[in-house]
Parts: C-alpha cells; structure tokens; sequence
C-alpha cells in the first residue's frame, strides 16, 4: 500500500478545504450528511413495518456481499458527503483507490454507459420507465460480470456510516442464495426510497441539483477526488441546463433487474 496519495488528490483536497468554498463544503457535508441519516432511518423503519405487515422478514446478514456487485449510482451530493468521510479516514481513501483501478478495469465502460442513458434522460424529462428499460440489460450484465464495489472490504462495507441511500434502503425478502449470480431462484427484493418530506429537506440544502445529478459510486467518488466538487458542480451544470426543475423521480439508485 503507498504510504502517500497521489498529488493530485492531495491538491484537490487542499483546493476543497481553502477559504470560504471550503468553509462552506464543510458545513454542506455535516448538513447533509445529518439528513441522509435521517433519511436512512427513516426508510429503514418503512420498510421494517411494511415487511413485517407482509408477515416476513428481511434475511440480509452480515458478510452477505451480492448487492455490493450490483451498479449503484449516488448524487453529486452524496459523493461529497462520501469523500468528506475519506478526507478524515486517509486509510480508506487509499484502500478505496487500491481498489477502483480493478474497478475501472473491469466495469467502468458498462457503468458510463448506464451513466450516460441516466443523464441525458434527467436533461431531456424522458419518463423513469424508459430510463428502467433502456438500463436493465446493462445493469444485468454489470451484475453478472461480479465486479465488487472498491468499498467491499473483508466482506464488509468500508464507508457503512455514509454508504449510498440505495444501499440502506435494498433488502431481499428471500434466501440469501437466491441473490447469488448464478441462482436459479429470483431474489424478492423490497426497495425503499425516501419520502416527500425527506426529499425535499434534501433538496433544499442547497442547489437542487446536487440531490439529482448522478453518476456510478465509484466514478463520483473518484472524479470528486481528483477534480473536487466545485468542478463536478459546474460539469453537472453544463450537462443538465436544459432539464426543467423538479425531476426528483430520476433517483432510482440501484438499477432494477
């Protein structure tokens, strides 16, 4: 393991922590990141009610790790509440770009192309349906080509206390080996998204836009990393600003199989 991260990254963070944008990043991260918690709490505690109203129980274990195959996506907002967490934890920051490279390596081409369906979608107000249709068979092979999220470590999530709300809120109803890959039973899956309330309270923390943008996890969090927030903010503007406001229903999180 390099004892040092690249320059470019140290550079970035000291861009991202200087005079009053820094100050302002920081206090956007412990905002948010109190909310997302909230948010996360909250949809955990539906979704516990609504499963055990079925007379069932969610069957996720510790070290259960075929969700953390599947393409997930997080908003611009997220992923710096993510890099916020690996600015004060160095020792995950560098695990996680030890193991982005295999990433990048072996799934980054699917998840540009799921990226990219998704944000010309959120600019042009193409109906979430077609965007589900128009992702499934690349989400399906994103999954089956096995790739593990960079944060999967020792079967564990390294960035638990701040991992995507499309994580917290995917839980499977059935045997655990029904969600392997090569199953031949389909997992009964239950997924929570967040409510009105706790949207907007999202949303309004600051520009709308940084609850809506997304991009995969592992390439948010690696190009905030490397290019910083204040220049994802202004790409995120440049390729949404035909969209019209209000498109929240283009958060779907983990791409449907």
């Amino acid at each position: 393991m390099a004892s040092q991260l690249p320059l470019t990254i140290s550079a970035t963070e000291d861009r991202e922590n200087d005079g009053s944008y820094g100050a302002w990043r920081r206090k956007f991260c412990r905002e948010y990141a109190a909310l997302l918690e909230a948010t996360r709490e909250n949809t955990n505690r539906s979704l516990r009610a609504s499963v055990s109203a079925e007379g069932r129980q969610i069957s996720c274990q510790k070290e259960c790790t075929s969700c953390c195959h599947h393409y997930v996506s997080v908003s611009l907002a997220q992923g710096m509440v993510i890099v916020a967490h690996l600015y004060r934890t160095k020792g995950l920051l560098q695990q996680f770009l030890d193991r982005y490279e295999e990433w990048r390596e072996k799934a980054e081409a699917i998840a540009e192309e799921i990226d990219g369906i998704r944000n010309r979608a959120l600019a042009s107000s193409t109906p979430i349906a077609r965007v589900i249709m128009d992702t499934r068979p690349l989400s399906t092979r994103y999954f089956l080509a096995n790739v593990r999220c960079p944060f999967l470590v020792d079967g564990l999530c390294s960035i638990y206390p701040v991992r995507p709300l499309a994580c917290s809120g995917h839980h499977s109803v059935s045997p655990p080996e029904w969600c392997a890959p090569d199953s031949q039973q389909k997992p009964e899956i239950r997924r929570m998204t967040p409510d009105d309330r706790d949207l907007l309270g999202m949303i309004r923390v600051g520009d709308p836009w940084l609850t809506l943008f997304e991009l995969a996890l592992p390439t948010m969090v690696y190009r905030l990393l490397t290019e910083g927030s204040a220049a994802m903010t202004s790409l995120m503007h440049s390729q949404i600003k035909s969209a019209p406001p209000g498109r929240a229903d283009v958060q779907t999180g983990v791409a449907k199989q």
